[in-house]
């Protein structure tokens, strides 16, 4: 189980941890990750990369090992697949021929990002995990799929409340069809015929609708947004699957700090 986020920003929280220059520092950062992208043409990619030493390579989903794989080693992604809950890779190894390999130990090479060694500093968090939470937040928020609270002088975001989770009436038509393209743009999906499916104007919103149903079954095991949300790490807005985490524990303060300047930023834009 991929590890969860869950944080909630307050003063109470603020103080505790000292946060001024935390936060300051935190949201620098991050307003300079989204000036250097934003507007940049980003490269997509078929291509992953091992991020741990030692990688299983498999025949099929925890099936036999054909090999092992090293840190930093780059693969073709040729498809992605559900097997007991977990995502998997399907790829093509130079070394192994073709085979499978788990979301927790590979990553979607993103505009030639080299994720390798990811987790020397306990860094789970990337660039494209920033700025895909920034526009998940805000679309969630401006749809009310999630909200701010004010809890006395705090300001906290949550799910949106029971009474309106699986309401499907909220959810936007287009909504699978703009969040595929989303994991497409941020790197979570690597490049495939379905990107350019999703771009094709020729085509009508039904026929997209069910292509990006396809690649959401692959990738979450669902098409159902409210379960998608739900599976998220609550304030981060990324899937448990898209952190790529294994059992690598506690993420690191530098996580912390730019995760945390996410969401000040969407609250105090909401």
């Amino acid at each position: 189980m991929a590890v969860l986020l869950f944080i909630i920003i307050s003063s109470t929280a603020i103080a505790a941890v000292n946060a001024e220059s935390w936060f300051t520092a935190g949201k620098d950062s991050f307003e300079d990750i989204l000036s250097y992208y934003d507007g940049k043409e980003i490269t997509l990619s078929d291509q992953l990369q091992i991020i741990q030493d030692n990688v299983n390579f498999r025949k099929t989903p925890g099936g036999d090992v054909l090999g092992r794989l090293q840190g930093g080693a780059i693969l073709e992604c040729l498809d992605e697949t559900q097997h007991k809950g977990e995502l998997w890779y399907y790829a093509r190894s130079a070394e192994y021929g073709e085979g499978y390999v788990i979301c927790s130990f590979a990553k979607p090479v993103w505009d030639n990002l080299n994720y390798w060694p990811s987790f020397d500093s306990g860094n789970i968090v990337s660039d494209n995990m920033l700025l895909f939470a920034y526009w998940m937040g805000t679309y969630q928020l401006d749809h009310g799929l999630s909200i701010v609270e004010t809890v006395g002088n705090d300001r906290q975001l949550n799910i949106a409340p029971l009474t309106v989770r699986g309401d499907m009436s909220i959810i936007p038509e287009d909504m699978k069809i703009l969040l595929v393209l989303k994991l497409f743009e941020y790197g979570f999906i690597s490049k495939n015929s379905s990107c350019e499916q999703l771009r094709d104007e020729s085509l009508s919103l039904a026929e997209k609708d069910n292509t990006a149903s396809s690649v959401l079954n692959k990738h979450y095991g669902t098409d159902d947004i409210w379960k998608i949300i739900l599976g998220q790490s609550v304030v981060i807005w990324i899937h448990e699957n898209d952190l790529h985490a294994g059992n690598e524990g506690p993420c690191s303060g530098r996580d912390l700090t730019l995760t945390n300047a996410v969401m000040q930023k969407v609250i105090e834009e909401h």
